[in-house]
């Protein structure tokens, strides 16, 4: 009967890994593991697959806090231990100042084996999913104080952090928290009012002009959310000084009339004027961050970040 009862268990487990097709590989010398797990999108169908890089403090007094980083258009950061994942260039430094901070990190890669490059963004999955799943999976892990999970996201990325004004998915929203670093705010979603605290960081000389975010910022703020806004002089959208417009492919050229998407999914440009979801390519110009790529405030970009979420620790 004990042996029947241990094989059933085993069996009921299996099914359950099966099933939940989450895959874990441990690096313990490290204290980093790579997670790949399941989210559908329906851009990229069968192709299912994310991978994720999560990395530990060494020294912890129990449970700790969880940053879970969505990178930006360009992975041009850190190359993942297992299955070729990758993150940016702002993964890479969250990870090193988060450490020191006493926070376990993860980062995410939402391109994972879709053959994307930074010039396609009318293709870019819908990443916000995958960091909801990712922060449900670890909110089970005993390492993980779950009340305390974050979202960060550079670029791309901050824009999947400021869905959370979204009513439509406010109701799926694991985070205490979230910084969005440099967002385009040219198509937006019309805020509702969520304890989701959030800061946005811009870069001044920016070629996602700051006036778009400016705007959306005090949207938020009208409907009593949680928003902190800074803008870091002299600096581009990779924190670089001495940048300059290049040509390229960006979502900027609805800065002064932005696009909102509303929760009975109708869409109108911030004058009124009514649209659809055909609108937001009117907002896609061929420019692109150019100049000099030294990213000279980028740390204290992700510092003014951990200072964020180190109110809400």
């Amino acid at each position: 009967m004990k042996i029947l009862l241990s094989t059933l268990l085993s069996l009921i487990f299996f099914s359950t890994s099966v099933f939940a097709k989450v895959e874990i590989k441990n690096f313990k010398n490290k204290n980093i593991e790579v997670i790949k797990f399941q989210v559908p999108d329906r851009k990229f169908p069968g192709k299912d697959d994310v991978v994720a890089q999560v990395h530990f403090p060494k020294k912890t007094d129990g449970k700790v806090a969880l940053i879970i980083h969505q990178h930006g258009s360009s992975r041009d950061g850190m190359k993942f231990k297992k299955w070729g994942g990758r993150t940016d260039e702002w993964g890479k430094r969250l990870v090193k100042e988060g450490l020191k901070r006493g926070y376990a990190v993860a980062v995410v890669d939402a391109f994972y084996n879709r053959k994307l490059k930074p010039s396609n963004k009318g293709k870019f999955p819908d990443a916000v999913r995958v960091a909801i799943k990712l922060a449900k999976i670890y909110s089970k892990d005993k390492r993980i104080e779950k009340s305390k999970i974050f979202y960060t996201g550079f670029s791309y990325g901050s824009a999947q952090v400021l869905k959370f004004q979204d009513s439509r998915i406010q109701s799926q929203n694991p985070f205490r928290a979230g910084v969005a670093a440099e967002p385009g705010c040219n198509i937006v979603s019309n805020p509702a009012k969520t304890n989701f605290a959030t800061l946005m960081i811009k870069g001044e000389e920016s070629h996602y002009y700051p006036i778009a975010c400016e705007t959306y910022y005090k949207m938020i703020k009208k409907v009593g959310n949680k928003i902190e806004y800074v803008s870091i002089p002299k600096v581009n959208h990779f924190f670089s000084l001495n940048g300059k417009i290049g040509k390229g492919k960006a979502v900027n050229g609805c800065s002064k009339n932005i696009l909102i998407r509303y929760s009975d999914g109708s869409f109108r440009f911030q004058d009124g004027t009514p649209s659809d979801r055909r609108g937001r390519f009117k907002c896609f110009t061929e420019e692109s961050a150019g100049g000099e790529k030294n990213r000279a405030k980028l740390n204290h970009a992700i510092n003014l970040s951990l200072n964020f979420l180190d109110k809400y620790k």
